[in-house]
C-alpha cells in the first residue's frame, strides 16, 4: 500500500468514527408519559426488530418507525440497534413474509412521531434531541 492510501484509509476510519458518535447525539427514544416501564437500549434495541413484542408489564409494544429516508432513523438504527436501517428492513421483510411479525408503522416527522407517541400509552419512538418537550418522556438520550 502506498503511503497517501494508508493515510486516506485512516481518514476514512476516522471519519467515520466521528459520524457514528454524532449521530448516536442526534437521536432520543421517547415513551408517553404514563408508560411506567423502565426499558434499556437493549430492551429497545429488541422492540425495533421484532424480538420483544411487549412491554416488561406485558403491553402491547407500539413502535413506531420515521421514514427511509429520515436521517433520524440512520441515527437510530446505527446508535440504538447496531445494525443499519436497510439491514433492519431487510429482517423485517423476512419476518414479515414469514407471517412471525408486524414491522413499527412509519411516521415520518418528529412532531407526527410526537404526537403519536403522546397519545398512545404503549407507543415508543425516536426523533432529534432538540424536538423533545413535555408530551413525551425520554427513555434513552
Amino acid at each position: 500500500m502506498t503511503h497517501s492510501f494508508k493515510r486516506l484509509l485512516a481518514a476514512v476510519a476516522i471519519t467515520g468514527a466521528t459520524l457514528s458518535s454524532a449521530m448516536a447525539a442526534d437521536v432520543v427514544v421517547i415513551g408517553n408519559k404514563d408508560n411506567a416501564n423502565a426499558v434499556d437500549k437493549a430492551f429497545l434495541a429488541k422492540a425495533f426488530t421484532g424480538e420483544a413484542r411487549a412491554w416488561p408489564d406485558g403491553g402491547a409494544i407500539a413502535a413506531l418507525d420515521q421514514g427511509d429516508d429520515n436521517p433520524t432513523r440512520a441515527a437510530f438504527y446505527t446508535s440504538v440497534v447496531g445494525r443499519s436501517a436497510a439491514q433492519v428492513k431487510a429482517a423485517w421483510a423476512q419476518l414479515v413474509f414469514s407471517g412471525k411479525a408486524t414491522p413499527p408503522k412509519v411516521i415520518d416527522g418528529d412532531a407526527e412521531v410526537k404526537k403519536a407517541v403522546a397519545a398512545n400509552k404503549l407507543a415508543v419512538g425516536y426523533i432529534k434531541p432538540s424536538s423533545v418537550d413535555d408530551s413525551v418522556k425520554v427513555l434513552l438520550k
